[in-house]
């Protein structure tokens, strides 16, 4: 079918009762090929499209016939990175358009947090955290959606009486001032790791194993001295080319922010 008959169909099937007129059916197809952007391909078939056109194209088939809720699992997993991130936003103007309850599966965390109002983590069936964005992703309930959330760094060790020893390093505990000498671990992201020359607080020595330049961003691998372990500091290229790493060389890397975790639960 072309494009125009995919998106009329699920109008044309509804009982004769409930039928919209056919004048009716074209001015809806058209007004919702026109809110997708796709208008004048509206006599093209789906072999004439690309990934990204077609996904439009079943998600306007679903909205034509107005429906309470749209369910969208992974609608975006077959196509490449620079399709995903124009649709997910395209998406997500059209949601604030449109104001249609929608359930959005996804394994994409930076899909999770572009699109949704409200996140919902499941691990193994069961909900473990939700809330905002914001809310899940700076204040994470558990290890699993710390890790699920982005790239971290693990630092273990031990806490007792509000301070947590990590790797070398001292962070304060103040939430579980009660524990004495609990295995702990504290979870560091990579953009929250500060790179120098000069010895800080809180900060470990550490040697600079590889240098990778991604777009606007440079990840940095280090090995950490008696750990089997590495560790990744996401920096901007600004500040990577101020420190002008190499290979090979010394530097302390300081967390700004740790997050510990105490069998499972955040301190």
């Amino acid at each position: 079918m072309t494009v125009f008959d995919n998106v009329a169909f699920g109008l044309n099937v509804k009982p004769r009762r409930a039928r919209p007129h056919k004048n009716e059916i074209r001015e809806r197809v058209m007004e919702l090929l026109k809110l997708i952007q796709l208008e004048q391909l509206a006599g093209h078939y789906p072999s004439q499209l690309s990934g990204g056109q077609r996904q439009r194209v079943a998600l306007a088939r679903a909205l034509a016939v107005e429906p309470q809720v749209l369910l969208l699992d992974e609608p975006f997993g077959a196509l490449d990175a620079r399709i995903r991130l124009e649709l997910r936003r395209w998406l997500r103007r059209l949601h604030d358009e449109l104001h249609v309850t929608s359930v959005f599966v996804t394994h994409d965390q930076e899909e999770a947090l572009e699109v949704a109002d409200r996140i919902v983590v499941m691990n193994r069936g069961e909900i473990v955290q939700h809330g905002t964005p914001d809310e899940v992703y700076d204040s994470p309930a558990s290890p699993f959606v710390f890790d699920f959330l982005g790239s971290v760094n693990l630092f273990h060790g031990r806490v007792s009486h509000g301070k947590a020893h990590l790797g070398g390093m001292e962070v304060a505990s103040p939430d579980h001032a009660a524990a004495a000498d609990a295995p702990a671990v504290g979870y560091v992201r990579s953009h929250d790791v500060e790179l120098s020359r000069e010895p800080a607080a809180s900060a470990v020595r550490a040697t600079v194993k590889h240098i990778q330049t991604v777009g606007p961003v440079v990840r940095v691998t280090l090995a950490r001295p008696g750990d089997d372990e590495t560790m990744e500091a996401e920096l901007s290229r600004e500040s990577a080319e101020s420190l002008a790493l190499t290979a090979g060389e010394s530097v302390y890397a300081r967390p700004r922010k740790v997050t510990v975790f105490v069998d499972d639960y955040q301190i």
